[in-house]
């Protein structure tokens, strides 16, 4: 059965982190998001530096991280053998809590709604992109089989590891 407070607490929490994450890297330079912007202001703009092209991988590689913290964390509270499917639907259901919270309150709200001028990548201002809620849903979706195939994959290990 699943523990759907547990669901509920990891979900936020790790939202709490990695919108964090993401606010304070926009704010930072927006540009090492480019990719995941509207092609609009993609094309507006210059391609990234090589500097920008590291932090963004240092970026991507920090989001990884983050997202195996459930993995982690199942380990420790559930020594247990375990089945595949509860803990598919675990991992699944936090990862699209996350999701959830990037596409309502990141990507719709702060983004498509406010627009803070820290947002705005040089070069782009008036793009249409910026107020495209639907460019976020339609991400949001593609993230959501993303969220299947990564929970998947680490239910799959975490009752491998049940098992040794």
């Amino acid at each position: 059965m699943l523990d759907i407070s547990s669901i509920l607490f990891e979900g936020i929490l790790l939202s709490v982190i990695f919108s964090a994450i993401v606010l304070l890297s926009l704010y930072y330079n927006p540009r090492l998001w480019l990719q995941d912007f509207p092609k609009d202001i993609q094309q507006m703009t210059l391609p990234k530096t090589k500097r920008e092209k590291q932090q963004t991988i240092f970026l991507t590689i920090l989001i990884f991280i983050l997202f195996l913290a459930p993995f982690f964390t199942s380990l420790y509270v559930d020594n247990e053998q375990i089945a595949l499917w509860p803990v598919f639907f675990h991992f699944f259901f936090i990862f699209n809590i996350v999701s959830l919270v990037d596409l309502v309150i990141l990507d719709w709200l702060i983004i498509c709604f406010f627009t803070p001028s820290f947002l705005i990548i040089p070069g782009s201002h008036g793009a249409k992109g910026y107020k495209d809620y639907w460019f976020h849903f339609v991400g949001a979706l593609k993230g959501t089989f993303i969220c299947a195939a990564f929970a998947l994959i680490l239910a799959a290990l975490r009752v491998t590891l049940s098992y040794l």
